[in-house]
């Protein structure tokens, strides 16, 4: 599709998002149940989609993909009508002199968004944010991936399935089609990807000033604290660092441990490591991104702990689980997007030294922290750099429907899922009613103005004054400004 086929497109789009737009929100929700139930029914179809683009089992396609996405659309179905109604404002909330008004803050939708797709989870990620965009009124543009086309098809045909003709339109996967979606007369733009990819779109919505949502790479940390349960970490990073065959934004990549439990820890990972099965990674680029990175972190001094011979790391597509130890925050292997199964353990002294060394990375996307103090979990959490954090556990709670998804430095902006990520859809417009006809404010543009200078001073006095003589002085200061004002 080129410019002016999607420039024709879009008239049609934006024509049926304001009619979209004024549905009923009940009545949105009604077409978000329905994909939903559809979701149920063509689970096996979708399943061998996954597996097709991706070799996904049909176990990981039901509770990373398919789950997921039902429960996301489960939440926006019981809150998505309480989350969008407009805002009243107190009275309490007005300031003296808007005793008069009353202020509403309703949420619009942004018009036509944008959305250009992922491929390593194709319906979990673009189903969100594709939902997410349609309950909030807009209308939808969307550049698949070009690497998960099978499940691309399913995708649409779902959506296509449930709402309005011309609400949503898939543009073609290929590459091209994203630089032209860019330059269309879209209102807002939502990308999953690279962080060379983000920083070009942030650089060409910054030149149309378009707002966006950038969900970008990680290099996430794990950090299990001297109290922590070494057995539970331990699976839980390898799980996170393994997960679609390392091919996860939020996976672990670095291991934050202290000192005295390497040998423990490496000697859990070698168990776990023993019988792992190699998983065929989709692309062949990003094995030519990470096994640079291994050779530097192990001539930098590094160990390679699994496998044996790094020779083993990749063959015929597959990529062996790989686990470092003796790495350094430095090194570049904890400073670059990694997008296989590779896992680095580090080690630190203190727990300051750990939040130190995790906070060194230019990417923050999310944590995990094992511990058996709840407190001091938290605490720690709130001393990182991530958009989130999970304690006692990796990755799956940050699929919960309810929280936002979103990084900080190198991992992008703004949010997805949730009641973040839903009002993130939408602008705020307020809307203000005053009654009576009392205006002072407008002797300001008059040659009266200066009359009201012992007015505003005396009302900011009164109200806002650092001592109580300063506030009594306010009041006497309007008290003889009326007076005058009345024998005037």
């Amino acid at each position: 599709m080129n410019n002016q086929e999607l420039a024709e497109k879009l008239l049609l789009v934006r024509t049926s998002q304001e009619q979209w737009e004024k549905l009923l929100i009940q009545d949105k929700l009604q077409k978000v149940r329905k994909f939903r139930h559809l979701l149920v029914e063509h689970r096996q179809r979708i399943a061998k989609a996954l597996f097709l683009d991706s070799g996904k089992p049909y176990e990981e396609a039901l509770g990373a993909e398919i789950l997921p996405l039902a429960e996301a659309c489960k939440f926006l179905e019981k809150n998505a009508a309480h989350l969008l109604r407009p805002r009243k404002i107190r009275s309490s909330d007005n300031p003296w002199w808007m005793f008069l008004q009353k202020s509403k803050v309703h949420r619009k939708a942004r018009g036509i968004v944008g959305i250009i797709g992922t491929w390593n989870y194709p319906l979990f990620l673009n189903g969100v944010q594709i939902i997410q965009a349609l309950v909030a009124g807009n209308g939808v543009v969307w550049k698949p991936s070009e690497n998960a086309l099978e499940t691309n098809k399913i995708l649409a045909e779902l959506i296509l399935a449930t709402f309005p003709q011309n609400i949503f339109t898939e543009l073609s996967s290929s590459r091209e089609s994203g630089p032209v979606l860019i330059d269309s007369n879209i209102d807002f733009v939502v990308m999953t990807g690279s962080v060379e990819t983000g920083k070009a779109i942030a650089k060409k919505c910054a030149e149309r000033l378009i707002p966006s949502t950038l969900e970008l790479s990680g290099i996430d940390s794990l950090l299990l604290l001297e109290d922590g349960d070494v057995d539970l970490a331990v699976s839980a990073a390898w799980f996170a660092a393994n997960i679609n065959a390392g091919q996860t934004c939020m996976a672990s990549r670095r291991f934050l441990i202290p000192e005295t439990m390497l040998e423990k820890v490496t000697t859990k990972l070698l168990e776990l490591a023993k019988n792992f099965k190699p998983r065929k990674i989709l692309m062949e680029s990003q094995a030519d991104c990470a096994l640079p990175l291994i050779d530097a972190a192990l001539i930098e001094g590094a160990e390679l702990k699994w496998p044996l011979t790094k020779s083993d790391i990749w063959k015929d597509g597959h990529f062996d689980a790989c686990i470092l130890i003796k790495v350094r925050e430095e090194m570049g292997i904890c400073n670059e997007a990694i997008f296989a199964p590779v896992l680095s353990v580090l080690t630190y002294k203190t727990i300051e030294d750990a939040i130190s060394i995790s906070n060194a990375c230019p990417f923050g996307l999310c944590a995990s922290i094992f511990t058996a103090n709840q407190e001091l979990g938290e605490k720690v959490a709130l001393e990182l750099k991530v958009g989130s954090v999970s304690i006692n556990d990796a990755i799956v709670p940050h699929a919960h429907p309810a929280t936002p998804f979103g990084g900080v430095g190198l991992s992008g902006w703004g949010a997805t899922q949730g009641e973040e990520g839903l009002l993130e859809m939408t602008r705020p417009l307020s809307i203000s009613i005053v009654s009576g006809k009392f205006r002072p404010h407008y002797e300001l543009a008059t040659p009266k103005a200066a009359e009201s200078i012992p007015i505003v001073e005396g009302l900011l006095l009164a109200l806002h004054a650092p001592t109580w003589i300063g506030r009594i002085t306010g009041w006497f200061k309007l008290l003889l400004s009326g007076f005058q004002k009345k024998q005037d």
